[in-house]
C-alpha cells in the first residue's frame, strides 16, 4: 500500500546519507496505513483538499508517514506544489529524552536548507516539534525539511514557542488515562499565504494553528484546545498566542460553507479550552499566558462573582483616576 519516498535524482553521496540513518518518507497510498498517531484513527476533514480520509489531489498531496530508524513515528500530509506541509500529526506520550538533539537536516528534493539559510528573517519552524516527540530517535525524525515551514524567526522563538510549552506542560499533567499512561493527538498546521514564497520555491504561509485532544482521567473529561498565530515577527517579547476553542479556531479554517474538522467524530469539546489548569503550571518552562488576560471559556472557568472580585480593583482605579 505505499513505497518508499527515495529520490532517483539525488546525487550517490546524499542517498547513502539518507540510508545511514535509516531515515525514509514513506508515502501512503491511504492514511490506514499509518494512522496510529490519529485520534480514532480519523484523520482531519480539510475542505477540498482531504476529505472523509481521501485526498482529492493526489499529485499535488502526499499522506507521508515519517519514517527514521525503521520506525514510523508520526503523520504528515504534505503539499508538494507549496512544499510545506498542510499538517503533522502525532500522539503525545511524554518526554523522555529531555534535550534537543544537534540539528541534522534530513536532505530533501522539496526544500533545501539553502533556501532557510540565505535569509534571515525565517526559522525552518516545526509543525511536530521536537520538544514534543519522546525518544532521541523520536526527536531526532522531526528534522525533516516536509515537517517545518518558514516561520517568522520572532514569532517562532516567542509567542508560537511559549503556546507549544504551555501545551505541552497541560498535557503531561492532564493527559493522563486511567491506567497512569500519557497520552494527546496534537494536530498542526499551516494555512499557505497565496504568493509569499521563499526563494521563489517554498511557500511562506500566513498563519499557523495547532489543536489537541484527549481524555483526561485526572478531569474525568474529555479536554481540548487549539492555537492561531499569523506568521509574522512578534510585535512584543510579551506577546502570547489567544488559547481558542476547537470550534473557534475550526471557524478560521473553514472554506467558504465547507467546515474544517481536526477531530472528526471524537468525543472532543468544540466550546471549552484547558485555560482554567495554567495557574497550576509552577514550572518556569512552561510559560502559560496570565490566565486572567484570556477571556476564552474554560471547562469550569471561574464563577460570576469571581470574575467581578478580579474586575474591582480596575474600577476601583478607574473611579479614582476619574474624580481626581
Amino acid at each position: 500500500h505505499h513505497f518508499k519516498f527515495v529520490w532517483c535524482f539525488l546525487p550517490t553521496t546524499a542517498l547513502l546519507f539518507l540510508l545511514s540513518v535509516q531515515t525514509f518518507a514513506e508515502v501512503m497510498k491511504s492514511v490506514s496505513d499509518c494512522d496510529r498517531f490519529l485520534l480514532d484513527q480519523t484523520p482531519p476533514h480539510v475542505p477540498g483538499i482531504l476529505e472523509a480520509g481521501r485526498i482529492l489531489d493526489q499529485d499535488r498531496y502526499k499522506f507521508i508517514c515519517q519514517t527514521y530508524g525503521n520506525q514510523r513515528r508520526f503523520v504528515t500530509l504534505y503539499d508538494v506544489r507549496n512544499r510545506i506541509p498542510v499538517f503533522s500529526a502525532f500522539k503525545f506520550t511524554g518526554e523522555v529524552y529531555g534535550r534537543r538533539p544537534k540539528s541534522v537536516w534530513k536532505i530533501e528534493p522539496q526544500a533545501g536548507t539553502v533556501d532557510y539559510r540565505s535569509n534571515r528573517t525565517f526559522d525552518r519552524g516545526h509543525i511536530f516539534p521536537s520538544s514534543y516527540a519522546s525518544t532521541k530517535a523520536d526527536k531526532m525524525s522531526t528534522f525533516t525539511l516536509t515537517n517545518v515551514v518558514p516561520q517568522a524567526e520572532s514569532f517562532n522563538k516567542g509567542s508560537w514557542n511559549k503556546m507549544e510549552r504551555c501545551t505541552k506542560c497541560v498535557m503531561e499533567k492532564y493527559c493522563v488515562n486511567s491506567s497512569g499512561g500519557t497520552g494527546g493527538f496534537v494536530v498542526t498546521g499551516a494555512l499557505p499565504s497565496s504568493s509569499s514564497t521563499l526563494n521563489n520555491r517554498v511557500n511562506v504561509p500566513t498563519a499557523l494553528w495547532s489543536a489537541f485532544c484527549c481524555y483526561s482521567a485526572v478531569a474525568e473529561a474529555w479536554i481540548a484546545s487549539g492555537h492561531w498565530g499569523h506568521n509574522v515577527q512578534d510585535e512584543s517579547k510579551h506577546k502570547y498566542l489567544k488559547t481558542e476553542t476547537l470550534e473557534d479556531l475550526q471557524h478560521r479554517l473553514r472554506r467558504s460553507n465547507s467546515e474544517f474538522v481536526i477531530f472528526p467524530g471524537s468525543k472532543c469539546p468544540l466550546t471549552t479550552t484547558v485555560t482554567e489548569f495554567y495557574a497550576e503550571m509552577k514550572k518556569k518552562s512552561c510559560l502559560c499566558p496570565p490566565t486572567i488576560l484570556d477571556p476564552s471559556p474554560s471547562v469550569s472557568g471561574p464563577s460570576h462573582s469571581h470574575r467581578l472580585m478580579l474586575l474591582f480593583p480596575f474600577f476601583l482605579f478607574s473611579y479614582h483616576h476619574c474624580v481626581f
